[in-house]
């Protein structure tokens, strides 16, 4: 999962937010927490949370995106119900705060994986000074954009990215793709992040911007192209797993339709074939067939000839085998 937006340049409020905003995902300033056992996280949704989740959810309708919301509808409990407040304000917190003090939050808050007194990082091995930064990015004349990179739990720990370095490596990897996402010139492109080891959903804030202040543009293509730039990484191996099992169901698919199709072409010489429809469709194709020229594949056939071989797999496909196949192919496309 990933979202994006920018924090706006400009008035010294704007600065002010930008400058909380870093300060904000690098850490979270202490609070006391009084333990409230009387709630079961399990248990229902309570009022005024669901008026506060209507609330915030009107103000921030991305949230309809986050993996934290998909879990509050499948299953509205006091837990999960909490866990999507909390990340509604999380993600939004340079426009409840600022730009400086979000900075501040992604390098110090509770859960985040601290890289000396902090836990901000960029592509750089050298020290990062966090006020200098905040300060940076406050003062910043340009747009600057604020990307989250969220995982479930299970899927963190199954695919390793349970720690700062290999989101680290994850963004440099694809450093080059958010430049030509969000229009900026590879070589002007500045970016810090910081790791959240939270319980559910553990993620990274990402802050991207131009040393140029006229220079970057983000359109929703590009977010998608972040998104499965991201994606498509980090989940390459489930993928490959996928692709697998397509090419070995639509082999097996192509091997039986192949020999159930040349012994309804066999019968039919012989004249052993009691399938009318199906008879009278492998007649037309090959006369169809006689009049194409250059490659006789599916993809380059006519749409008329493409129809007819539409009709006969439908007819092949009643055929348990075939039509076992193609599901199990159609099972793993979906």
């Amino acid at each position: 999962m990933v979202t994006s937006r920018y924090l706006k340049s400009g008035n010294q409020k704007s600065k002010n937010k930008r400058r909380n905003h870093t300060k904000y995902i690098a850490t979270r300033e202490t609070v006391e927490v009084r333990e409230q056992k009387q709630y079961d996280l399990n248990a229902a949704s309570t009022e005024k949370q669901k008026e506060l989740l209507k609330e915030l959810i009107t103000d921030f309708p991305e949230a309809k995106r986050y993996l934290e919301y998909e879990d509050f509808i499948t299953n509205p409990t006091v837990g999960n119900s909490s866990e999507l407040i909390n990340t509604i304000i999380e993600r939004n917190a340079d426009v409840i705060g600022n730009r400086q003090n979000f900075v501040g939050y992604m390098a110090m808050r509770p859960g985040v994986e601290k890289r000396g007194t902090h836990g901000l990082f960029n592509e750089s091995d050298e020290p990062i000074v966090l006020d200098r930064v905040s300060n940076e990015i406050a003062n910043h004349k340009g747009n600057v954009w604020s990307h989250v990179v969220s995982l479930r739990r299970e899927d963190a720990v199954r695919l390793g990215y349970d720690n700062s370095e290999v989101w680290r490596d994850l963004v440099k990897r694809h450093i080059s793709d958010i430049a030509k996402a969000q229009r900026i010139p590879l070589c002007n492109l500045k970016w810090y992040a910081a790791f959240h080891d939270t319980t559910h959903h553990p993620h990274i804030h990402l802050l991207v911007y131009s040393t140029n202040p006229k220079q970057g543009f983000l359109t929703k293509e590009g977010i998608d192209k972040i998104r499965s730039a991201f994606s498509n990484d980090i989940f390459h191996d489930d993928l490959q797993s996928i692709y697998m099992e397509q090419t070995i169901s639509r082999d097996e698919l192509k091997a039986v339709s192949k020999t159930e199709f040349e012994n309804i072409v066999d019968n039919i010489r012989q004249g052993n074939f009691d399938c009318p429809l199906l008879e009278d469709l492998v007649r037309k194709l090959y006369s169809q067939l006689q009049n194409v020229r250059g490659k006789k594949v599916y993809g380059y056939l006519p749409p008329e000839v493409k129809q007819t071989v539409n009709d006969i797999f439908s007819e092949l496909a009643k055929d348990e085998n075939i039509r076992q196949l193609y599901e199990n192919g159609a099972a793993w496309s979906g």
